[in-house]
C-alpha cells in the first residue's frame, strides 16, 4: 500500500486492520496528505474480505488527533477555492468510513480535538483512556463547522449538548464524554489496546452479514422514511436468512459449539 505522506501507517493482524495517524511531532495533527493516505487505507480494507474489523488510533499515547495542522491553514485555506479543495478529500474519507460495511472503532488516548473529534465521530464505536480530552474549538478559530459533521455530533449527544460543545469550545474529560454518550467506554490507558483488540476479535468472530445489515439499517433509521432504501434493507434480510452462516448458527447451537462464520 503506497502512503506517500509518511504520516499514516497501516497493518493487518488477522481479521483486524489498523489505521494509525502518525504525526507525533504535532500530536498527530491532520497535516496535508494524511487524509489522502487514510482514504487509501480505508478503501483497501473495504475491499479485503479477510479484514472483518478496523481500528484507528493515534501513534503514541499523547493524542488520537489533536486537530488540524493550523500552520498549514495559510496555504490550504488561503481563499475559498483552496478551502474547498482542502475539504474535498476529508469529505470523501468521511463518506468512505461511514459507508464501510465493517465495524470501525476509534481507540483514543489523550487529545481528540477539532478534526480529531470529527474523525472519531466517523467510527461506529469510541473507546478512550481516562486522560482523553475532547473538544471542537471552532468558536476559537473563527470556523463555521461543516453541517455534515455537526449532524453526527447532534445525532450522538443531542442538540442541547451539541450547542454547549460548539458554543463554549470547552474541553470535555473522558468521564463527561462517557456520560453524554460521546464515547462508549473508558479503559485504563495500559489496558486500552488489549481491550479494544479483544472486543474487535469478538466482532470478527460474529456473522459478517448480520453486522453489515445492522450497521446499514441503523444508518438508514436516521433518515426520514421516504429517504430510506427499503428495497435494499429487505434484500439484506433475505440474504441473511438464506445464508450458509444462518444454517451454521443453527447447526452449532444444536451441536453445542461455537459457530464458524464465513460471510456467505
Amino acid at each position: 500500500m503506497h502512503l506517500p505522506s509518511g504520516l499514516i501507517t497501516a497493518a493487518a493482524h488477522g481479521p483486524i486492520g489498523w489505521l494509525v495517524w502518525d504525526n507525533q511531532a504535532k500530536h498527530n495533527a491532520l497535516s496535508p496528505g494524511m487524509t489522502d493516505d487514510a482514504l487509501t487505507v480505508i478503501e483497501a480494507y473495504a475491499a479485503d474480505p479477510a479484514i472483518k474489523v478496523v481500528i484507528m488510533r493515534g501513534a503514541g499515547t499523547r493524542a488520537f488527533i489533536s486537530g488540524g495542522d493550523i500552520k498549514s491553514f495559510e496555504t490550504t485555506r488561503a481563499d475559498p477555492e483552496a478551502a474547498a479543495r482542502s475539504r474535498a478529500i476529508p469529505a470523501k474519507l468521511r463518506r468512505a468510513m461511514l459507508d464501510l460495511d465493517k465495524p470501525l472503532i476509534a481507540m483514543i488516548h489523550g487529545y481528540c480535538l477539532g478534526g480529531g473529534l470529527g474523525m472519531a465521530l466517523n467510527a461506529d464505536l469510541r473507546f478512550a483512556s481516562p486522560d482523553a480530552q475532547f473538544s471542537v474549538p471552532a468558536a476559537h478559530r473563527g470556523i463555521a463547522y461543516a453541517p455534515e459533521g455537526l449532524k453526527q455530533l447532534v445525532d450522538l449527544v443531542g442538540p442541547s449538548i451539541a450547542k454547549d460543545i460548539m458554543f463554549s469550545a470547552r474541553r470535555l474529560r473522558a468521564e463527561e464524554a462517557l456520560r453524554i454518550g460521546l464515547i462508549n467506554r473508558i479503559v485504563p490507558a495500559d489496558e486500552l489496546e488489549a481491550e479494544t483488540v479483544a472486543y474487535a476479535e469478538t466482532l470478527a468472530a460474529n456473522a459478517p452479514l448480520s453486522i453489515r445489515a445492522s450497521k446499514y439499517f441503523i444508518a438508514q433509521l436516521g433518515l426520514e422514511r421516504d429517504q430510506r432504501d427499503e428495497a435494499r434493507m429487505e434484500a439484506m434480510q433475505r440474504e441473511a436468512e438464506a445464508s450458509e452462516d444462518f444454517k451454521e448458527a443453527t447447526r452449532s447451537f444444536i451441536e453445542k459449539r461455537k459457530p464458524i462464520f464465513t460471510g456467505r
